[in-house]
């Protein structure tokens, strides 16, 4: 039997890389001698690549990191006095176990959502991501949609484009994030991906890009010839407002 409430108080941290140093090296050694923490650990270990997965990188609200691990080490401590109270008892009740365990969980996510939440708004305004409409700016029939979201890697675009005109085999469509200013002579865009689209004219596009949303804010639909010149040249088929 451990000589400690199960879960240890600092294995969501260890989890979560929010032990300093010293904390780390006692937590390893604890680790070398004690089974009951390392099965904890197997059972809890994937979690930061999970939520790593679920939202960005963020800069947290000072102060929300220690508040939330402070709440962690709080319920150890309330579940290890039960423990102790309990005649002959070493470790906390099955209840305060899962409690404890999820509590850790809670306590991660809560972290690592509200900091996404936040950065979020700051990126894109209200809600996680944001759309671009396009349209033909001749007035013809051909439309299309962008929703944009942020991955640790840049921009995810989900694309969907319809009566596009056809396209012969030397020329393929691209996606451009463009910049104020933006000519022909004096180009401030860059390129997202390019595309082809189906008979109709249509098609659904996946892409990632680095682009900075905040130095080119608009998106934009044109048909380049196919030799890899990374510059717009020919006409402009779709734009956002």
């Amino acid at each position: 039997m451990p000589d400690h409430v199960i879960p240890h108080p600092d294995l969501a941290g260890y989890v979560l890389g929010a032990l300093d140093p010293g904390e780390v090296g006692a937590f390893e050694a604890h680790l070398a001698a004690c089974p009951e923490c390392r099965q904890e650990l197997a059972e809890l270990e994937g979690l930061p690549a999970m939520l790593e997965r679920a939202t960005p990188p963020v800069e947290l609200p000072p102060g929300l990191r220690e508040r939330t691990f402070a709440a962690v080490d709080r319920a150890a401590a309330e579940a290890e006095s039960e423990a102790a109270a309990q005649a002959g008892a070493r470790t906390a009740r099955p209840g305060a176990r899962r409690s404890l365990r999820w509590l850790a969980v809670a306590a991660a996510a809560v972290v690592i959502l509200v900091g996404g939440l936040a950065t979020g708004i700051r990126l894109f305004g209200p809600g996680p991501g944001t759309n671009f409409a396009l349209a033909a700016p001749n007035g013809g029939p051909a439309s299309g949609h962008a929703r944009v979201h942020r991955i640790r890697a840049g921009l995810v675009v989900d694309l969907t484009v319809k009566h596009l005109p056809p396209a012969d085999a030397g020329h393929v469509y691209e996606c451009w994030f463009v910049g104020p200013g933006d000519t022909l002579q004096n180009q401030n865009r860059i390129s997202a991906g390019t595309f082809t689209v189906g008979p109709d004219g249509s098609a659904s596009v996946h892409m990632v890009t680095a682009a900075d949303l905040a130095r080119f804010p608009k998106m934009g639909i044109t048909l380049e010839p196919n030799d890899g010149i990374p510059l717009r040249r020919g006409p402009k088929l779709l734009a956002s407002p």
